[in-house]
């Protein structure tokens, strides 16, 4: 009999997964350990609206308070696990021994420390956390010299953040081009325009290789020679999953820990969602792991229905979005070298989409302020169907028009 549910983690995908259990029905005990200082909160807004001020830390909870004070749910805060033992189904926390029915892990992803530096500096600074964020945002203030180390999405975030306050932003990033990596060189060529135009210094070719941080600033050297000092920096590397009590309990894990479509790990009766997961995706046929809102809300959903014993699927095609200044990208699928590349729109007026095609297929999508097309686009490659390059190419073709054509032909 399910009697009690616990969830190691305290972010988006736990408090989801909250919500989500008690929607479908269950009414036992749900206990969640999190180490954090605040109940689950969404990440998204910590590098956007609430760093310049739009948003305030509480419209960003997954849930309002009360859920938790249900009577039948134990919000555990400040609470770290310390061990799982999967054949006596009990945590070892710092409150004490839990024992459960079924454990859901969900304790995300932290941020990739930059090697050598002094992560505790008070100048010194990452944005994966509400605290992160609580102790960045005081300090963004007109004329103080901000320099972000990383040209990805967070770095980009909130160096487009920190130019609304009207500070000194310098981006230092290692490769050729911004997020080429994730979106393709000709949208990451844009959005340096972009910040370029917002009087964002974008360095590229820039790879760090000394980090002096004093009470005074923060000298940065690159490999060029090159430096320059900061009053805050930002360092915006990439994540890393927090497998570690995962694979202290034996649980298979590769960059990730290991699950199934419903989100099963290796042990009975324990289950993994959000960025810790590493799950395999039908639509690119192999396993791969996400640090997505999408994969976070969506995943959950899936995972806590099978937790209950319904019999359901994760498959969906990977989905995430940006906003810099006045620019929404959202980005479909994953990156893949493309056999034929399509831009509908004119990049020049801000409102493009970039294509990349494999065997006829869509693989891989960026839109530029076009977000209404990620329906149809979405439902084409699903479809997963050899499209006409004429008409992908052809503007006065809405892709609506073309999903629909293609989804009746499917049929």
């Amino acid at each position: 009999m399910l009697n009690t549910i616990a969830i190691a983690g305290g972010g988006h995908a736990s408090g989801r997964a909250v919500r989500v259990l008690r929607d479908q029905g269950f009414d036992g005990r749900i206990i969640v350990l999190s180490d954090e200082a605040h109940a689950p909160y969404e990440r998204p807004p910590l590098s956007k609206e609430f760093l310049w001020g739009q948003a305030s830390f509480a419209s960003c909870f997954v849930n309002p308070l009360e859920m938790y004070e249900d009577g039948r749910t134990d919000l555990l805060l400040g609470t770290r696990v310390l061990s799982i033992d999967p054949g006596r189904k009990r945590i070892e926390s710092s409150q004490g021994s839990i024992g459960y029915d079924k454990l859901l892990i969900a304790t995300g992803a932290r941020a990739r420390p930059f090697a050598g530096v002094p992560m505790h500096h008070p100048r010194v600074h990452m944005l994966r956390n509400a605290g992160d964020a609580l102790r960045l945002q005081p300090l963004l203030r007109p004329g103080v010299r901000v320099v972000l180390i990383g040209g990805g999405f967070i770095g980009l975030e909130v160096a487009a953040s920190a130019r609304r306050l009207d500070c000194e932003v310098t981006v230092l990033e290692s490769e050729p081009v911004t997020l080429a990596r994730v979106t393709g060189r000709q949208v990451g060529r844009y959005v340096e325009a972009v910040h370029r135009s917002h009087d964002v210094n974008v360095r590229t070719h820039a790879a760090v290789t000394r980090i002096d941080a004093r009470d005074d600033g923060v000298d940065i050297t690159c490999a060029d020679g090159k430096g320059v000092r900061a009053d805050v920096l930002v360092i915006g590397i990439g994540a890393l999953p927090n497998t570690e009590i995962a694979e202290q309990a034996g649980l298979v894990c590769m960059d990730g820990i290991v699950v199934d479509s419903q989100g099963r790990t290796s042990a009975p009766d324990i289950y993994a969602t959000g960025d810790v997961t590493r799950h395999p995706n039908r639509h690119f046929d192999r396993m791969i792991r996400l640090e997505t809102w999408d994969n976070a809300e969506k995943q959950t959903v899936a995972v806590c229905r099978a937790m209950l014993g319904q019999d359901v699927q994760y498959d969906e095609i990977p989905w995430m979005w940006t906003d810099q200044f006045d620019v929404n990208l959202q980005i479909l699928g994953l990156p893949v070298a493309a056999e034929q590349a399509i831009v509908r729109g004119d990049p020049a007026s801000g409102q493009f989409i970039s294509l990349s095609l494999v065997d006829g297929r869509i693989r891989f999508a960026v839109l530029a302020n076009m977000g209404r097309e990620r329906r149809p686009l979405t439902a084409l490659m699903a479809a997963n169907q050899r499209l006409s390059v004429a008409e992908l190419a052809n503007d006065a073709l809405p892709l609506r028009d073309l999903a629909r054509r293609t989804l009746a032909t499917a049929a």
